[in-house]
């Protein structure tokens, strides 16, 4: 069964050691450590992997045990100017180190954004490894990830139906950068509702952003994406193609239906040009899938 590029399950996290201060400093001494910047969105690496230090060469920073105990692995946040951007990991890097990698950008977002405790507003300290950050009062916080769906729906035969972001094409609602993936047309996507089903929301997010109605709706896969906090639920739908699309204005700048010659210019063809962020995404994980079915 094939999986998302991220969904990569090769450290055992070992919760267990994660009150033991003793073991903690033991395995510090022998472990491989990896260096995050949350400040500026970087990590220790290139274009081949991930960069290790050990105890002797990791710059002073706040630590936190990712796992493994042969060796042990830990994330240490500190300023890293030179840095790989965290959005440039790469899909032809070692499994361990995306793996690594994610877990790391991942939990170092959480503690740049949690410095206050949500209730008592007082300064959060981190506790068990990194993995709780607690204030003199009030109870622990714990890491926080954020549900999202994202659909990519076909016709039942040769075409499916992709969107292009207001963000990412057409005429933008405020002056930005131009983005890395200006002019793409990709999945519907959004996040998961208080109260609501992971269905529900795709549902919910088709019929607000282009306006159809789904026949069917099969749950594909999960990924990490770590860019702050998503832990993304991919689905595969069909639609009846006939619908006419109504597009929600300041979300959508356009959508259609695509060939999957169309699709494979866009999506595959341009790879040497695509951020690999893009090619680590669940979006083309899903895409890539389709398009396999023509064989």
């Amino acid at each position: 069964m094939r999986k998302p590029p991220l969904a990569i399950d090769v450290l055992d996290r070992f919760g267990e050691r994660r009150g033991d201060d003793e073991w903690l400093a033991a395995a510090w001494e022998q472990a491989q450590i990896v260096v995050c910047d949350p400040d500026n969105e970087r990590i220790a690496g290139d274009d081949d992997g991930l960069h290790y230090y050990d105890a002797d060469t990791a710059p002073e920073g706040e630590r936190v045990y990712l796992g493994g105990e042969r060796p042990p692995v830990f994330a240490v946040f500190a300023d890293l100017p030179d840095g790989l951007p965290g959005r440039w990991i790469r899909p032809d890097w070692d499994r361990r180190d995306l793996a690594i990698a994610v877990q790391a950008i991942a939990i170092a977002h959480w503690h740049a954004t949690y410095r206050f405790h949500p209730t008592t507003g007082e300064p959060l300290r981190p506790r068990m490894a990194g993995w709780e950050l607690a204030a003199e009062t009030g109870r622990p916080v714990f890491p926080r990830t954020d549900p999202a769906v994202i659909v990519l729906i076909d016709d039942g035969a040769d075409k499916v139906l992709l969107a292009q972001h207001r963000r990412y094409g057409g005429p933008p609602k405020h002056a930005a950068p131009a983005s890395t993936r200006s002019g793409r047309y990709a999945c519907i996507a959004g996040f998961v509702e208080p109260g609501e089903s992971a269905e529900a929301a795709v549902h919910r997010e088709v019929g607000e952003e282009i306006g159809i109605k789904l026949d069917r709706l099969e749950y594909v896969s999960s990924q990490p994406w770590p860019y702050p906090r998503s832990l993304m639920l991919a689905y595969r739908a069909t639609a009846d193609a006939s619908q006419e699309l109504v597009l929600q204005d300041d979300e959508i700048a356009d959508a259609r239906w695509f060939t999957r010659d169309e699709v494979r210019q866009m999506w595959v063809d341009t790879d040497a040009a695509t951020p690999s962020a893009v090619r680590i995404s669940v979006a083309r994980f899903l895409i890539d899938g389709w398009l396999a079915e023509a064989g």
